[in-house]
């Protein structure tokens, strides 16, 4: 039989002892894994709360274009996962950088916080001063854990009375640039952790594109609205802020005002100093405007009259001013007196001083306008008027001017049609030789206008039009053509006509055109004529306007056998000169010379006229003979060629060729 031995009671207790370790290590490693489950499932959980968070705030950004909708959506959010008490968000002002208040909040209790809320939505803070001044100055969310004792903190007074205890602030950007801000206030002690503030930078980055797309479409509201170069209003705008001061006029519908400004000689100055000169210069004369129309109300409303101006710029050197309750008409001349003053200044451009001036067209409102569209017309007709009385001058529109100018523009149009229809003839005034028992020599074609409605029009009726639209040009073409045509029919009547002459005024924008003298010779080339029996007569504005350029044009054609002759001798103010500089081959006494001729003035003028060409070996025209003294005077001083009534008024080339 085995014998059983017994364990001693030290060895009982030591395995006693290791089973009991063994237990609470493996109690303690439940208890571990047991903490970091626990702790990993409440992770979990806050991770998700914060993406949930996030997600609401980003859905709302995304759905919104409205700031202060998105950024109250996100204080909400924020105070009620974080349990804060109160939440209130700044933006950046562009101009002073200061952080202002923008009236949007959240407090889950304002009752209790009213005081503290009303301070925080009036006060604006500079960069680094108080908690929104430190995130404006760093770019970075900043805590205070203590309010009450921070003496940093503006606030901290109105805060302890009303129990907040810590406060943070998160910027919100823009790339780097800091557009606004979130400030956040508890009565508990805030903490500040890598995922709060890891989620509070994907907060702000979302309300910065809220922000941005905020400021891509106010910049494109912008942009539609005014003009790229100067930033003053365009059209729309204007023609925006018209309606709105013309739906609030009175009855009588006075109040409102368009001063139609367009400067004078602009052209010139681009063609000159190159455009980017021209954009400098249009840019300066826009900032000189604004100030002058501000400056003016300024003082208009200390002295209690009270009226709007907008200022905007409506083409390359137009600008449009409207002026909304004016109560002193005075005032309008009062502004653009002082807007051709401030322009009076010379412009510099690289130490070069440039000149300008300015046309301006002033139009009131009135019973007599339907619409702003008709107000705007009418000044836009005064200024077209006052350009063309000369530079630097305004004019107000009035029934009276209105009437002329429509008349004046229905004429373009009619005269426009004439041209297309062919609707103008030629009238041949005869030139005789006073030296030579009165012998025809030549004759000057001048031009009719068969009108459909009132009949035969002599050029005093048309040609300053034709000269203001350009039209001339066409025209003049015309003459040139027809009368070469006309000499060939009249040498084609024998040898004694062949040598007769026809006369021709070329206006000085058909002068000057770059192919004149190659339209002259190809006209002479396809009627087959003598080119010494065509006759270019000019007048002393075409020198004028661009002196090298005529004699140019001169001495090429009187190289073919082209005659010129200087038109109206004496009426201006350079003749001689010119007479000196140029190549002519006649002068053509004015009318107004002979016409006065019973004066020993006007006798002893044409006499040293007379002297003159001799010398130059000119011969001389006397124009405008209407009665025999005349003609028996101008004879005795030795005037070799005539024309006037007195010898044959124009007539049809049938009548003028037999005589």
């Amino acid at each position: 039989m085995k014998h059983f031995e017994l364990t001693a009671p030290s060895e009982l207790e030591a395995r006693v002892e290791r089973l009991e370790r063994q237990l609470n290590r493996e109690r303690k490693a439940r208890l571990e894994a047991e903490a970091i489950a626990e702790k990993g499932l409440r992770d979990l959980y806050e991770s998700q709360q914060w993406l949930l968070l996030l997600q609401r705030i980003t859905e709302g950004a995304n759905e919104s274009d409205d700031v202060r909708a998105s950024v109250r959506l996100a204080l909400r959010e924020v105070c009620s996962q974080m349990g804060w008490d109160f939440g209130n968000a700044f933006l950046v002002d562009p101009v002073t950088g200061d952080a202002v208040p923008c009236d949007a909040w959240f407090a889950e209790q304002p009752d209790k916080l009213f005081a503290f809320l009303e301070a925080s939505r009036q006060m604006r803070f500079p960069v680094g001063i108080g908690l929104p001044g430190r995130v404006l100055r760093d770019g970075v969310p900043h805590w205070i854990p203590d309010v009450r004792t921070d003496e940093g903190f503006l606030r901290r007074n109105i805060a302890r009375d009303c129990g907040i205890i810590s406060g943070c602030a998160f910027p919100i950007l823009i790339k780097d640039e800091v557009v606004a801000l979130l400030e956040f206030f508890s009565a508990r002690t805030v903490v500040a952790t890598d995922t709060l503030v890891g989620t509070m930078t994907q907060v702000g980055t979302q309300l910065g594109r809220v922000i941005e797309r905020e400021r891509s479409r106010q910049a494109l509201l912008h942009d539609a609205l005014h003009d790229s170069l100067t930033g003053l209003p365009n059209r729309v705008l204007l023609a925006e802020r018209c309606d709105l001061a013309t739906a609030r006029l009175p009855q009588d519908k006075r109040g409102v005002a368009i001063l139609v400004i367009d400067l004078d000689g602009f052209k010139t100055i681009n063609d000159r100093y190159g455009h980017h000169t021209g954009d400098a210069l249009i840019k300066e004369v826009a900032a000189r405007l604004l100030s002058v129309v501000q400056t003016f109300q300024s003082e208009c409303e200390a002295a209690r009259s009270v009226w709007y101006g907008t200022v905007s710029r409506t083409g390359g050197d137009e600008f449009v001013v409207l002026l909304d309750g004016l109560a002193d008409e005075d005032q309008i001349s009062e502004l653009s007196h002082r807007v051709h003053r401030t322009l009076e200044k010379p412009f510099f451009h690289e130490g070069q001083a440039i000149l300008v001036a300015a046309s301006i067209g002033v139009a009131q409102s009135s019973v007599d306008h339907d619409d702003i569209n008709q107000l705007l017309r009418d000044a836009d007709l005064a200024m077209y008027e006052a350009k063309s009385e000369g530079k630097g001058r305004t004019v107000e529109f009035s029934k009276g001017l209105g009437d002329a100018i429509r008349s004046r523009r229905q004429l373009e149009l009619e005269l426009r049609e004439a041209i297309r229809d062919c609707q103008f003839e030629l009238n041949y005034q005869p030139i005789l030789d006073m030296q030579s028992q009165l012998e025809v020599k030549g004759y000057e074609a001048l031009v009719r206008w068969n009108h459909p409605a009132r009949g035969l029009l002599g050029p005093s009726e048309f040609i300053e039009v034709a000269e203001e639209t350009g039209l001339i040009a066409f025209l003049g073409n015309w003459v040139l053509h027809e009368a070469c045509d006309a000499i060939a029919r009249l040498h084609a009547m024998g040898d004694a006509q062949a040598r007769r002459f026809v006369s021709i005024n070329v206006a000085p924008m058909q002068f000057l055109q770059r192919n004149f003298a190659a339209q002259v010779r190809r006209t002479l080339m396809s009627s087959g004529v003598d080119p010494r029996s065509l006759r270019l007569e000019v007048t002393e504005g075409v020198a004028i306007i661009d002196p090298v350029r005529t004699a140019e044009i001169l001495a090429e054609v009187r190289e073919w056998g082209v005659q010129t002759s200087l038109d109206d001798f004496g009426t201006g103010y350079s003749s001689l000169s010119y007479l000196q500089k140029l190549p002519f081959d006649s002068i053509k006494i004015d009318k107004s010379f002979v016409s006065a001729l019973s004066e020993k003035r006007s006798q002893d003028i044409i006499k040293a006229i007379l002297d003159l060409a001799r010398s130059m070996n000119l011969s001389v025209v006397a124009e405008g003979i209407e009665n025999d003294e005349q003609g028996q005077l101008l004879a005795g001083m030795g005037c070799q060629f005539a024309q006037g009534y007195l010898y044959g008024r124009p007539m049809p080339e049938a009548e003028a060729f037999v005589l």
